[in-house]
């Protein structure tokens, strides 16, 4: 090869080179415009569209009529309890909690504990954890120090509007 051959070969791949490098700063930086934009999202070590996002994790704020009440439910879930119907109290419960219940009311001491809860008259809503198909409750109990132990109840709004615990 000659001199000028091996110049305009060291100029075309100079080129090529710049072009590549131009096109990957374009890049990187229309990425970070996205970013910055909102367009991307950054979840579990992922990127994702809010698209993609939306699709992956459907909205969890719904508008579903609701068909029943907290308080129905804990109604029902303490009294299928007290007549030993473990089903019937899991059925009060969220599918996705069922099982780790089901593993709870297997032991028998903390099924009595369970059976302990106060009646839907003692328990109280706390106005500031409630807010659309999400509703928090406690009620509270003093221990053999006369010391003051909270519980909290979670209820959560299905997109059919039944209400099912939570967590308990």
């Amino acid at each position: 090869m000659t001199k000028d051959v091996m110049k305009k070969l060291i100029k075309i791949l100079f080129i090529i080179l710049v072009a590549i490098l131009f096109l990957a700063a374009m890049y990187f930086a229309w990425t970070y415009i996205r970013i910055q934009r909102g367009d991307l999202i950054k979840w579990d070590n992922k990127w994702y569209t809010q698209e993609q996002l939306r699709e992956k994790f459907p909205p969890q704020e719904y508008d579903a009529p609701a068909k029943n009440t907290p308080e129905e439910i804990y109604a029902a879930f303490r009294q299928a309890l007290l007549d030993d119907d473990i089903e019937g109290a899991l059925g009060q419960i969220t599918e996705e909690k069922r099982e780790k219940y089901r593993e709870v009311f297997g032991d028998k001491e903390k099924l009595e504990n369970y059976k302990k809860v106060p009646g839907v008259d003692k328990i109280k809503k706390s106005e500031g954890e409630t807010y659309g198909n999400f509703s928090s409750y406690y009620y509270s109990e003093f221990n053999n120090q006369n010391k003051e132990k909270v519980y909290y109840i979670e209820f959560i709004k299905d997109i059919n509007g039944f209400w099912k615990i939570d967590q308990i």
